[in-house]
């Protein structure tokens, strides 16, 4: 069920998965490439690459708490 995936991208060639996974991330690196992607990511870390992941998974352990 892909609701229950939360996928994290961070270049135009993830704009298929955006568009597919409604819990779709992207690190900051993404943030240049809005509105030049069929699909943009439903949120965007403030921070780039390794560290964004990081952002993203240190937000959703905390949402389990």
């Amino acid at each position: 069920n892909r609701n229950n995936v939360v996928f994290c991208g961070d270049s135009p060639n993830d704009s298929p998965m955006f568009a597919y996974f409604p819990y779709a991330c992207g690190v900051a690196n993404v943030a240049g490439f809005a509105g030049k992607m069929a699909a943009n990511p439903a949120y965007i870390a403030l921070s780039r690459g390794g560290d964004g992941f990081v952002e993203i998974a240190e937000m959703l352990l905390r949402s389990r708490a």
